[in-house]
């Protein structure tokens, strides 16, 4: 008896989860719960879109029911999450979910749920009818708009956490509006926005320098500062004594100091922040204080650190390192000059995320130009699969077919239209590596190696086009005149170039007028036959 008991109860509908567009939640204990809706879903009228702030996403919302409903609303919400994972596990479950952005509005029924909650009516009876839809296919057409604000963030998504912005449709029964329940059934459509970040409002980057000097010169500067009260008096008693000995001691005072060992490092950016796809032109300037060479002396490495928090208040934050690009040029100090200025270039990929710090106890995106100087020939630079950089063997690697068909298309490309790379000269994306690059945090644990490190802004729009020269290190403006050099580009004249009345234009000639060779093979045959000789006499004749 107990089995036919347990058989003969109506089964409850199962949760139907389908994320995307399609039903995601499950239905609860009314009319709609026997599994009344067919279909449910979120179409956008343009899905592969990416949205900016301030443009209205439209579309419809289409529900297929087997049977009549009646008290129903439908809800539509405008949602923005981040959602953190925590945990070292690929399989960890510890998350941390919050909503920065709710904004909903209702696509049917909404005089009924406004209605109630601000007359404070009981609840609707059952048997009360107030609205409802019949059995078929409903389509609710739609418009939103997606705000703007300082806390609007774009999308992301990455191992340890997410920015996720979807609309989320929900069907409401009128019966349950003055208690907190669950909707009956309810349909998700993710779609992707992207905030534009300005990087030419960014103030100015500054030069940083580096010094560095011998320990013999530090410890000679530490006595000269205690021993400055005692030098003077020490002077003026030789000088009231003797003079010829006071300067003795001062030309052996100058003859005993050590030195000028200082070298001095200078690295410039032109901009504070560069947009996505875009080049970085960094100028490096050092002083030696002898000639030098290190055939892989200056590492360039553009850096993201990304800081993830934990699920609660008093987890730790994590701190990951990801290399986006790199450069490795040689250093050659100039035995007149004792000077070095290269420029080097790096470039942000056009998969890269823009900084992101307003969600920093979520999660936060910064990147970093990291100069490592190596001044040391002791010092083999190795990368992630122990290559020696810097050997002839590479050099000759480099000269490879693949080398040259890109060295070729970035020629033919200058000459179209020089604008396109941006005049960069020519070989200089051949020295930026995106991978198998040198392990910076190793190379900075050997002997003689310094750098520094500068914070730099990745955005998505530059409003005022700010040029620079990506050939050459920035020199001082002057004024003198200079020659007007031929553009590349002249060959390609504009239309209006030859309007002039001085110069011919070329006439039409007709095709009747020009005489072509037919390639017809019967025409060509019979010439061939005409001009053989004629057939022979017959034999009659003789």
């Amino acid at each position: 008896m107990s089995l036919l008991k347990l058989w003969s109860k109506e089964p409850k509908a199962s949760s139907k989860i389908k994320k995307g567009h399609g039903i995601v939640g499950s239905y609860g204990n009314s009319m709609l719960a026997h599994n009344n809706v067919r279909q449910f879903r979120i179409d956008i009228n343009e899905p592969h879109s990416v949205w900016k702030p301030d443009e209205c996403i439209t579309g419809e919302t289409v529900i297929d029911i087997k049977r009549d409903i009646t008290n129903v609303a439908i809800k539509l919400s405008l949602v923005c999450e981040v959602r953190v994972k925590t945990g070292n596990s690929p399989t960890s479950k510890n998350k941390r979910v919050e909503k920065i952005l709710e904004k909903s509005t209702f696509l049917y029924g909404q005089e009924y749920i406004k209605a109630a909650p601000a007359e404070k009516k009981p609840a609707i009876d059952k048997s009360t009818v107030l609205n409802g839809l019949s059995k078929g296919e409903h389509r609710f057409p739609f418009r939103i708009k997606i705000p703007r604000g300082k806390g609007m963030l774009s999308s992301i998504k990455f191992e340890r956490g997410s920015i996720a912005y979807f609309l989320n449709c929900t069907l409401e029964s009128l019966n349950n509006v003055n208690a907190l329940k669950k909707p009956e059934a309810r349909c998700e459509r993710e779609f992707s926005v992207i905030v534009p970040l300005d990087v030419s409002r960014l103030p100015k980057q500054k030069t940083k320098t580096v010094v560095l000097q011998s320990a013999s010169m530090v410890q000679n500067k530490k006595g000269k500062s205690s021993e400055d009260a005692s030098s003077s008096y020490t002077q003026l008693t030789h000088k009231s004594n003797n003079s010829n000995s006071s300067s003795s001691t001062v030309n052996s005072s100058k003859t005993s100091s050590p030195p000028n060992k200082t070298v001095t490092i200078s690295v410039d950016i032109p901009h504070a922040g560069f947009v996505i796809g875009e080049t970085i032109p960094i100028d490096v300037k050092i002083e030696h204080y002898k000639p030098f060479y290190h055939p892989a002396g200056l590492t360039t490495t553009l850096v993201r650190i990304c800081r993830v928090g934990g699920a609660g208040k008093d987890d730790p934050m994590e701190t990951f390192r990801k290399d986006i690009c790199q450069s490795i040029s040689p250093i050659y100090i100039n035995p007149e000059t004792l000077q070095f200025q290269p420029r080097i270039h790096l470039k942000v990929p056009l998969d890269a995320f823009s900084t992101l710090t307003s969600v920093s106890k979520f999660f936060s995106f910064q990147y970093y130009i990291e100069v490592m100087v190596n001044l040391s020939k002791k010092n083999v630079v190795y990368t992630e699969s122990n290559r020696v950089v810097g050997t002839p063997v590479e050099e000759q690697n480099g000269s490879g077919v693949e080398h040259n068909i890109n060295r070729i298309q970035r020629k033919m490309l200058r000459m179209v239209n020089p604008e396109t790379l941006e005049n960069v000269s020519e070989g200089y994306e051949s020295s930026i590596f995106f991978k198998d690059m040198v392990n910076v945090e190793k190379l900075k644990r050997l002997r003689n190696v310094t750098g520094m490190s500068i914070e730099t802004v990745i955005g998505t729009t530059r409003s005022e086009q700010q040029q620079y020269d990506t050939n050459l290190p920035r020199q001082p403006a002057t004024t003198t005149a200079q020659d007007p050099v031929p553009d590349l580009r002249d060959w390609l004249a504009p239309l209006n170039a030859y309007e002039c009345d001085d110069v011919p234009v070329p006439k039409y000639s007709p095709n009747d007028r020009v005489n072509v060779a037919s390639e017809d093979k019967q025409e060509l045959e019979q010439k061939r036959l005409q001009q053989l000789e004629s057939d022979p006499p017959s034999c009659d004749d003789y």
